[in-house]
């Protein structure tokens, strides 16, 4: 599944093939022997990297397209490059400097992800994307409720990992503001702490109990919690994704419809989520590429995602989506201490 493989090559081979790769990346067309010595600092003659240029094509790290032309990678040849990457590549101390005051740590965990959603778009020029941890992994911080007009009532779901997240209700009776306050101090206080998934089992053991017959208070909290909680634990984490109108601007002639097929994925959340969800709690970044790759086909598309976890044990994904031919040393490393950041502790 990702951008790495297991193929042991000859320092000289690895050489070699990285500089045929960042050649391909930076120029889009088959890389010459003579392009390769001109750039290398290895001192080997244009003879001799044609004679590895060919080792490599016969071992499936590079393509020659035509007779005449020079060679490209293969999709194996840029997993072997993009793996090599994802162990080293790493940013100084100044551009983390610069990363960190483009990230405010203010406000909710969603607002944080969509300005980390703009910020990747912004500085990898493709499609900035987070993914925020489903709510059911989420665990309770406070639960209150608003009347806002007779029998309707906003529910406010605030996780311990900073998610809000408001809903209308339509409910049976009409509660009393004071009625409503009560219900969220008895709910914020029951369930803190407690993850979605408990506080629904909760509420089934409360309905149980004898006493929810007669505590008016207990079956306002009943009733109002389970309406909250239960659309919350069924659906899956929000999605951002900002900068989708920069693949068509730099799209290439051959990559016009893999790029169209990849937008119009876009808008199915649960397509998204099952390819991205893959890498949640993996850690380390992870990148797809060309067939690899589930949300377009067409093998022009790739992806470098990591994975955060918060200090409540939440998960999410930060990451990038571009042409395959992405700047891959500039993007691992922002898109690794991006992830790194969210998983530091947030002031309250």
């Amino acid at each position: 599944m990702t951008f790495m493989t297991n193929e042991t090559l000859a320092d000289r081979e690895k050489g070699i093939l990285g500089e045929v790769v960042q050649l391909y990346l930076d120029r889009g067309e088959a890389v010459a022997s003579a392009s390769v010595a001109h750039r290398s600092a290895s001192g080997l003659s244009s003879a001799s990297i044609r004679t590895v240029m060919a080792e490599l094509d016969e071992k499936g790290f590079l393509v020659q397209p035509h007779t005449s032309a020079g060679r490209i990678p293969t999709e194996r040849g840029l997993s072997h490059y993009v793996g090599e990457l994802l162990q080293s590549a790493a940013l100084s101390p100044a551009e983390r400097r610069h990363l960190r005051a483009q990230l405010s740590f203010e406000g909710t965990l969603e607002e944080l992800l969509d300005q980390i959603s703009r910020v990747l778009a912004h500085v990898s020029r493709a499609v900035g994307v987070a993914v925020a941890p489903a709510p059911q992994q989420a665990t309770l911080k406070s639960l209150h409720f608003v009347k806002v007009a007779a029998k309707r009532v906003v529910a406010v779901v605030v996780t311990g990992g900073g998610l809000v997240d408001s809903r209308l209700l339509s409910v049976d009776r009409d509660y009393s503001p004071a009625e409503l306050e009560r219900i969220s101090s008895y709910c914020s206080e029951t369930f803190s702490g407690l993850t979605l998934t408990e506080i629904r089992a909760r509420l089934l053991s409360l309905l149980a109990e004898e006493r929810a017959r007669y505590d008016q208070l207990l079956q306002g909290a009943i009733e109002l919690s389970q309406r909250a909680v239960e659309s919350e634990v069924t659906s899956g984490g929000e999605v951002f994704l900002q900068g989708a109108e920069r693949l068509l601007e730099r799209a290439e002639a051959g990559q016009l419809e893999a790029l169209r097929r990849l937008l119009a994925a876009f808008s199915d959340k649960a397509l998204v989520l099952k390819v991205l969800n893959e890498f949640l709690g993996v850690g380390d970044a992870r990148a797809l590429g060309g067939s690899q790759f589930a949300l377009a086909a067409g093998g022009e598309v790739g992806l470098i995602v990591t994975s955060f976890s918060l200090a409540t044990g939440e998960h999410g994904l930060v990451g990038v989506i571009g042409p395959k031919r992405m700047d891959y040393p500039r993007i691992i490393p922002v898109v690794e201490y991006v992830g790194h950041c969210l998983g530091e502790p947030r002031p309250d």
